[in-house]
């Protein structure tokens, strides 16, 4: 973990078995009503069993996406190399780390960049084209980043001026805050 001069380090994690918990919730609720506004935009809306395997396929490109995702968008925001970026497995999960401080404003776009681009552009799409398949990629990729949004969540108090860095092994973050020096 990083040190910052005139600043100070308090963890912010969440537990994973509640994110996965809320996630399913989330993919409910988004997949009900989406299933709901998708048969009322078109009645006769259906799923193929051929729907099933592009599901299953697009649901795997989703989770590398999402990831390359928080990862470009970091990128993008700071202009940082791809090599402060790391990827794997924790807990049965995938994640994306990156490994120097950053705003509080541009952590929490990172975060939430996923979410909107693998999971509400989608499931949009699906409910105004009429496709349940589309609409269903969308309300899972939704609930996929019920994670990033928690972490949010858990940060949403803090200062602008508040860095964040990356927690490296848990899902989280740790928070620097500004210390007043008097």
């Amino acid at each position: 973990m990083p040190q910052i001069e005139g600043y100070e380090p308090v963890q912010r994690t969440i537990s994973m078995l509640a994110a996965n918990i809320w996630a399913v919730v989330l993919m409910v609720v988004a997949g009900g009503a989406g299933w709901w506004l998708t048969k009322w935009i078109q009645p006769d809306a259906a799923l193929a069993v051929f729907d099933m395997l592009w599901l299953g396929v697009m649901l795997v490109v989703g989770i590398v996406v999402h990831e390359l995702i928080h990862g470009l968008t970091w990128i993008a925001l700071t202009k940082g190399r791809f090599s402060h970026l790391s990827f794997g497995t924790m807990q049965g999960a995938v994640y994306c780390h990156v490994d120097v401080p950053m705003t509080k404003r541009n952590y929490i776009i990172m975060a939430l960049m996923p979410g909107l681009l693998t999971g509400m552009v989608p499931w949009l799409a699906g409910i105004a084209a009429g496709s349940l398949l589309w609409m269903l990629i969308g309300a899972i990729m939704i609930g996929g980043a019920m994670g990033d949004i928690m972490i949010v969540r858990a940060i949403r108090e803090e200062t602008p001026d508040t860095m964040i860095y990356d927690h490296p092994n848990l899902v989280g973050c740790y928070v620097y805050r500004k210390i007043d020096i008097q």
